[in-house]
């Protein structure tokens, strides 16, 4: 058995705040590390730090990135074990993803509708918000059935993860401070 991480944080970009006073969501952004220091995290978001409208699918730190600029992002780190095979399917796809990630864009009007819980899904299947792509990978490699944090999934959801023994909270507080506890 092997465990990957969900990691849902706010990090108080201006972007993040709208997110938050729309929803009342206190998560605002999720990501998945195969790390169990989160040295590197997958995620969509920001193609470039200061740029809130050009995004992607995205390598994450607290090294470099929005990550380095909101290292005291509030977060909550949920570990979630699976087999082996299931860890190197999932570490396979989101190298892949990574490898081809010019083919991948941001789904701003999924992100938009999500507010009011309005599915929109490109025809194509390579656009995504942060939480979408995390549930996504959640259920292609059956660590929960499809649609069981509904059609929409905000950060918040994720949460869910520890019901039924799926994941296990095992961080809540400052990123950076998870980082240094790990080193």
């Amino acid at each position: 058995m092997k465990a990957f991480y969900v990691v849902l944080s706010r990090t108080g970009t201006i972007l993040s705040r709208m997110i938050s006073k729309l929803t009342g969501d206190w998560y605002t952004h999720a990501s998945i590390s195969l790390k169990d220091d989160l040295s590197t995290m997958y995620s969509f978001g920001r193609l470039w730090a200061y740029n809130p409208w050009i995004g992607g699918f995205v390598k994450e730190s607290v090294e470099y990135g929005t990550m380095r600029r909101f290292r005291n992002a509030d977060t909550v780190v949920i570990r979630v074990v699976v087999s082996n095979d299931k860890y190197l399917a999932l570490e396979n796809y989101l190298t892949t993803m990574y490898r081809e990630r010019k083919k991948y864009k941001y789904n701003y009007w999924g992100l938009l509708m999500s507010k009011w819980r309005v599915r929109v899904r490109a025809v194509k299947g390579n656009r995504f918000y942060c939480s979408e792509f995390v549930n996504d990978c959640l259920e292609r490699f059956g660590v929960v059935r499809q649609g069981e944090f509904g059609k929409v999934v905000r950060p918040m959801e994720l949460l869910q993860l520890r019901q039924g023994g799926k994941g296990q909270i095992i961080y809540r507080g400052a990123l950076c401070r998870f980082i240094a506890v790990q080193m």
